[in-house]
């Protein structure tokens, strides 16, 4: 959570490489992973840190550094346009953007300076913020997520002049507050995620290392409450998975520390845990300190997939992995990556991963299509362009 955040190409002892030669490296990433299409958030220095994709998986909207929300169109050749939208320049930084699930026009993008604001793409503009200010001032928010049938709108705040930090819920349809939960987390809350299928169920994560798991369809926090998981450390993502062995839930974390832990959510049981270390011995690379987890995802096959890479070298490594037997196994090798990754989403019509990252650069990666790893640099190297606008767009500055 940074307003710009810095380059994490942190010094090493010993620069990063592979632990092991091409040929071995080939053998154990058997699906190598070229970019489609890439192009540039701005001609001026910039950060991608946000990403939704609509349920059509056309658009993408993309929140950066530069406090600054855009659209794009993603061609079935996944090229992507830029599209026209009145996005006013926010005033403060972004702190998610996320598409309804039911309707390919509606978009919404959270501010840290308390609105989370809903934006009908028809009309190509903004038509309402969500906002408390119950206590007489706006709450400032970290993030935020809609449940699955589009009717519940979840933010989570810092934790505030009282001492509390909150989880607000308001009413989309009706467009009103409906109240907070304020005794689940004693720092800031850093991510929420409402659950793939049951509208009422929402996992919270914090600095305070706790993962809570609420039934929001119950009338007191302490009646929502369900289950209580604690990491000993302060978490940065969240995502939910199915355990495709009894079909029960699971829910990952990715802490801020670059580890990785998994729950299962009914018998409150961690399923797995590992460091940075072992990670950076999964994604067969030596300097564990390089070591940049990006998040957990579920693929169309359901699979729990973990993208992490390193960041040497201005993130030259990017790496995914999926989950079995209690570990991870090498699975993809995304070739020639420009950047250190800080947000991705994957799209299951298209199969395609989508990143974006330090560099201000949003990358279309062919998840389906493999290459050889001994093509040469330039039969794959692709022109970086910033596309043309379609319509009106505001200055990137």
């Amino acid at each position: 959570m940074f307003d710009d955040p810095q380059s994490s190409d942190e010094e090493s002892p010993v620069p990063d490489a592979d632990s092991c030669d091409p040929h071995q490296l080939q053998s154990r990433f058997k699906s190598s992973v070229r970019s489609r299409s890439e192009v540039a958030i701005s001609l001026k220095r910039t950060c991608g840190l946000h990403l939704s994709l609509s349920s059509d998986s056309r658009k993408l909207a993309v929140g950066s550094s530069r406090k600054e929300l855009q659209l794009y169109q993603l061609a079935e050749n996944g090229d992507l346009l830029v599209e026209s939208a009145d996005f006013d320049k926010f005033k403060s930084p972004i702190r998610g953007v996320r598409f309804f699930n039911g309707d390919p026009n509606l978009l919404m993008a959270c501010a840290e300076e308390g609105v989370v604001s809903l934006y009908d793409l028809r009309l190509g503009k903004s038509v309402f913020g969500f906002e408390d200010g119950s206590e007489g001032v706006r709450k400032t928010m970290t993030t935020f997520d809609v449940n699955q049938n589009d009717r519940v709108l979840c933010a989570s705040t810092e934790v505030q002049k009282g001492g509390d930090s909150f989880l607000l819920f308001f009413d989309i349809r009706e467009r009103k507050f409906l109240g907070s939960y304020w005794e689940c987390h004693s720092e800031d809350i850093t991510n929420v995620r409402f659950h793939p299928s049951n509208p009422d169920l929402l996992v919270s994560g914090s600095v305070d290392g706790l993962i809570n798991v609420f039934d929001i369809s119950q009338p007191t926090e302490d009646d929502a409450m369900q289950y209580c998981f604690n990491v000993d450390t302060a978490i940065e993502s969240l995502n939910w998975h199915r355990n495709p062995g009894t079909g029960k839930d699971w829910v990952s974390c990715v802490t801020t520390t670059n580890g990785f832990q998994l729950y299962d959510v009914e018998s409150q049981d961690a399923e797995v845990e590992f460091d940075r270390e072992k990670i950076t011995e999964f994604i067969c690379r030596k300097s564990s300190i390089d070591c940049n987890v990006v998040g957990a995802y579920n693929e169309g096959d359901g699979a729990l997939t973990l993208l992490a890479g390193s960041n040497y070298n201005k993130g030259e490594c990017l790496r995914s992995l999926r989950y079995s037997d209690k570990s991870f196994q090498p699975f993809q090798n995304f070739l020639h990556n420009k950047q250190i990754v800080r947000a991705s989403v994957y799209s299951e019509k298209e199969n395609a991963l989508i990143t974006t990252g330090e560099s201000g650069l949003i990358t279309v990666w062919s998840c389906g299509q493999d290459t050889e790893q001994e093509a040469t640099e330039g039969s794959i190297a692709q022109k970086l362009k910033q596309k043309a606008t379609i319509g009106k767009r505001a200055k990137p500055y």
